[in-house]
C-alpha cells in the first residue's frame, strides 16, 4: 500500500513539474510572439516610420538587448540563459533597470523591465484594436 501511495505522488509530481514548463515554455511564446509582431514593422496605419518612433523604438532596442548581443570582437553571443532571464523579468515586469543601446551606439536608454512590459502591452493592444472607419 505505502508503495502504491509513493508511487502516485511521485507520477502526481511529476505531472505538476510537466504542467509548470508548459505553462512557462506558454508566457515565453507568447512574449516572443509580442515582440516579432511589434518589431520593425514595415507600415502600420499609413505610418512607415510607426515601428521606430515612441516607445516601439526601446522595444526594438530591448530586441537586440536579448537576442543580438556581441562579444568584444563583434562575434554573437549565443547565450540561452540570458534570453531566458531577460524574458522572465519581462514577464513579471521586475523593476530592475538596463541600459538599452542602439546600434550606432548613438543612444542609450535606460528603461525598467515594467516599462518595457508596458509599452509592450500597449502597443500591442494598438495593433489589435478593432480600425475606425
Amino acid at each position: 500500500m505505502t508503495i502504491l501511495l509513493d508511487n502516485t505522488f511521485h507520477a502526481e509530481d511529476t505531472l505538476t513539474s510537466n504542467l509548470g514548463r508548459e505553462l512557462e515554455n506558454g508566457r515565453m511564446v507568447r512574449l516572443m510572439a509580442k515582440l516579432n509582431l511589434i518589431n520593425e514593422r514595415p507600415e502600420f496605419e499609413n505610418n512607415p516610420q510607426w515601428s521606430e518612433t515612441g516607445e516601439r523604438y526601446y522595444l526594438k532596442l530591448f530586441r537586440d538587448y536579448v537576442f543580438h548581443q556581441v562579444d568584444a570582437s563583434g562575434h554573437p553571443v549565443v547565450d540561452l540563459g540570458h534570453v531566458i532571464s531577460c524574458l522572465n523579468k519581462l514577464d513579471v515586469g521586475s523593476d530592475e533597470k538596463i541600459s538599452l543601446v542602439s546600434r550606432d551606439e548613438q543612444n542609450v536608454l535606460v528603461v525598467s523591465y515594467r516599462e518595457i512590459k508596458r509599452g509592450v502591452e500597449q502597443t500591442f493592444n494598438e495593433l489589435i484594436k478593432p480600425k475606425r472607419r
